[in-house]
Formats: C-alpha cells, structure tokens, sequence
C-alpha cells in the first residue's frame, strides 16, 4: 500500500525496480476528486520563454537535478489535493523505463537540470490539464505538452522549466547515446544534430505508437506492484516503441524528401513551358531538377499526370488553340511561333490534340 505524508516503496515491489510517491495529506480521495477548473493555456508556453529569458539564470541553472526528482518526488513541493508518482527500471546497463504520474490541482513551477545523459524518448499516455516545458538550447525554447504524442529529448546538463497544472501520466524509455549509436549507426541527419548539440523534437503520433506506449506503460505500473516483471519482455517493448518512433522519423523525413522533389519538379516544369517554340532536353531538364532523367519521367507522370515532352505538346497544342480563336494571324505564322517549321506537321499534331484541323476551328471561331 502506498503510505500518505511521504514516500517510500510499496509492498511487493520488485527490487530490481525503484518508485516514489507523495501525497499532500492522509486523505487519498483528494487525488479523486474533480479538479478544480485549469488555468492553463497556451500562454504557459510565452511565459515558460519570458522565464528563461527574463529571470535570474543562476536559479535556473540550479535546478533540481532530474535524478533527484527520480529518487524523492517530494521536491515537487506538493501543494493542496496534489500527489506525484515516479517509477524508475533499470532494463540493462544504460537503459531504464520511466513513469511519471503527476496529479497538481495548483500550478506546479519548478527549475530542474538534466543530469542523466539519457536520450529520452518519451510519451504522454494521459493528460487532463496542461503542461510544457522551457529549457537552454543555445536560444531559449518552450513547448507544450501533447496528449497522445511522444517526443524525443537529449540535453545533459541542460537546464529549464517544468510548469503543470491536472493530470500528467508519461512513460520514458532513457537510452544512453552510445548504445542507441551501436544500435543504428545510421541516424539521420536531425537526430546527428540532436545528439551533437542537445534538443527536443516533438509531435510523434501514430496509432501503433499509442498503443504500445500505453500498453507497456500499464505492463511496468502492474508488474511493479505485483513483482511480476519480466525484464526481457519489456526490454522488448521499449525497443519496439524506440523503433516506432524512428519509423515516425522515417515519414516524417520522407514527407518532407516527397515535397523537397514536388518543388524541383514544378522548377523543371516552368523551365519547360516557359518557351513553347522550343523544348529543352531531358538531360538539360534533369540537371536542373537535380535527379536522373528516368526520376524526372516518373516525377512528371506522378505530379502532372504525363511525360515532360507529352506535356509540352499539350500544352503547345492549348496556346495554338487560344492564338487560332483570338487572333487574325495566318495559321503558319502560329505554327511558327510554335516552333514548326513544316505547317503540316503543326496541322497533323493539332488534329491529334483537338480532333480537327487548324482551320476548321479558325472558321467556326469557337472551342
């Protein structure tokens, strides 16, 4: 059983696991009670940034380190109808499951240091209420906190703000850098950046992502209280939901390669139709889009529905049109301009497009 006015670990605790837990009172229906209306709203995040930016740093950069948060959760200062709850896991050697469960019917404010050298990739099971968080990253940055999605944050020795009011249940996978590194030598390049300089990156969501968070965050609480682990199994699921969050990475970069090609194309497509009496090469439209001529082919049938030349044509047929039904000029000299040095062949390559010759559409004078 949990014991009120204070902390301590709970009867039948694992021991390969550690937990805190702190209510205000001895009376535990205070944390069931309907919480009082929540004041939080965005602004939380504008004046987490004014506190980083504004107040004394030497209170911020002496901040409660996150390990003592970890072993005595009492530091929190609790005020009135507010408990707080820690679980801590140690998997293997650099790598720990961590659960965080926070009830504060008064805004809870607090500096902590980050003193664990853990990349932490976490996620928001529950929240009724509001959170965010500021910390130094070279420019002050602050950020809410978001039910059902994850983040992944690395800054030691980093320092910062922690503001909530409600209720905050998150579970963190910690990794050490290294391990992760001997895990997938391979991160992109904004997780190199994040490693190298310390940083959050935040918005992880997905349905598989929910679940698994979810789901092993109750396994860690239940088998904790039951001394029912199995170390192995949750060693799996933390990896699986490390992997998770990396595939939310993958298309999360993917979108943005998608759109990064789509602007190059629509680059090479101006450049194509801006003088229709001449077509550029493929080679030339390649180069330009900064892909192979085969990527380029696909990248136009995919984005504009035909090849780059076939959408030269029609679009050299549809300014044919527009000139024959507005303008008085001979039809060679349209087939001119239009790059045809043979009239015949313009005639032939209108009828394909259109359906008729060039001149029965100038003497009917209608689409």
């Amino acid at each position: 059983m949990w014991k009120a006015s204070g902390w301590h670990s709970p009867e039948g605790l694992s021991a390969s696991g550690f937990a805190n837990t702190v209510f205000l009172d001895d009376n535990r229906s205070q944390i069931n009670r309907r919480p009082k209306p929540l004041k939080f709203h965005p602004e939380y995040v504008k004046e987490a940034l004014l506190f980083m930016s504004d107040r004394d740093p030497q209170r911020i950069r002496s901040g409660i380190p996150v390990s003592r948060l970890v072993a005595d959760a009492s530091v929190t200062k609790l005020g009135q109808g507010a408990c707080c709850r820690v679980l801590q896991l140690p998997l293997r050697d650099g790598m720990e499951l961590l659960h965080w469960h926070g009830h504060f019917e008064e805004p809870l404010d607090i500096c902590l240091r980050d003193d664990s050298d853990r990349i932490s990739f976490s996620f928001i099971c529950g929240l009724q209420g509001g959170a965010s968080c500021a910390f130094e990253a070279g420019e002050p940055r602050a950020y809410a906190i978001e039910a059902g999605a994850g983040n992944i944050s690395y800054g030691p020795g980093r320092c910062g703000r922690y503001r909530q009011q409600g209720t905050v249940e998150s579970l963190s996978v910690m990794v050490r850098p290294d391990i992760l590194l001997a895990w997938e030598p391979r991160l992109d390049p904004g997780m190199q950046r994040l490693i190298a300089g310390g940083g959050v990156a935040t918005g992880y969501r997905g349905a598989e992502l929910l679940v698994t968070a979810k789901w092993l965050n109750r396994a860690l609480v239940a088998g904790l209280q039951a001394n029912s682990n199995h170390s192995l199994w949750l060693q799996g699921q933390a990896l699986t939901l490390i992997g998770l969050f990396f595939e939310a990475r993958t298309l999360e970069f993917g979108n943005r390669d998608q759109a990064s090609s789509d602007a190059r194309l629509l680059r090479a497509r101006d450049r194509l139709l801006s003088d229709l009496s001449h077509a550029p090469t493929l080679a030339e439209l390649a180069e330009l889009a900064g892909m192979s001529e085969p990527t380029l082919t696909r990248g136009f049938r995919r984005l504009f529905g035909s090849s780059p030349y076939a959408l030269f044509q029609r679009e050299r047929m549809h300014a044919a049109r527009t000139r024959l039904q507005l303008e008085q000029a001979p039809i060679s000299v349209i087939a001119t301009d239009l790059g045809y040095t043979n009239t015949s062949h313009f005639a032939a390559a209108f009828r394909r497009q259109f359906g008729m010759q060039p001149s029965q559409l100038k003497a009917i004078g209608q689409p």
